[in-house]
């Protein structure tokens, strides 16, 4: 006589099997994460210089004479937020004489750590806008960086 093999199942191994591969799926989801690198970055255990940066703007005109602007004004795009520098008048008069203005300094690097800012810088002279300028800056762990804009302006209408 001939012996026939039924294939007999076992329950509790195919919920072990399924209890398996629930749990393989649930870790490859948890391990994927949707932040960038940038964002990633662990900040406690990076070393950091002791220096103070500030990213400075040079104005002057076609013949490289540093021009004096009456004033500066800083706002952060688009909501206009102020964030122009709190300058001495003997600080503004060292920038007049060197027409170097500061835009964007390591004050603000908590603020955006990791993260990208639109800027804008306007200089008046004699109440009139002779530098309007755009720029993107940024933080990383430690300091503030220029992304873009041009930081030596000439102004050829002066």
């Amino acid at each position: 006589m001939y012996a026939t093999h039924k294939k007999i199942l076992y329950p509790s191994r195919n919920r072990k099997m399924k209890y398996l591969f629930g749990l393989i799926t649930l870790l490859l989801v948890l391990s994927c994460n949707s932040k960038s690198d940038e964002d990633a970055l662990d900040c406690l255990n990076v070393a950091c210089t002791e220096e103070y940066r500030t990213i400075t703007i040079s104005v002057k005109d076609k013949e490289g004479k540093p021009v004096v602007l009456d004033e500066i004004k800083v706002v952060i795009l688009p909501n206009g937020e102020d964030i122009t520098p709190d300058i001495t008048s003997s600080e503004y008069e060292w920038m007049g004489e060197n027409g170097v203005y500061p835009l964007f300094s390591d004050k603000y690097v908590m603020k955006y750590r990791n993260k990208k800012v639109d800027l804008n810088l306007k200089g008046y002279v004699d109440g009139d806008v002779v530098v309007d300028s755009d720029y993107t800056v940024g933080a990383d762990c430690c300091h503030i960086l220029l992304i873009e804009g041009e930081t030596d302006l000439v102004l050829n209408n002066l």
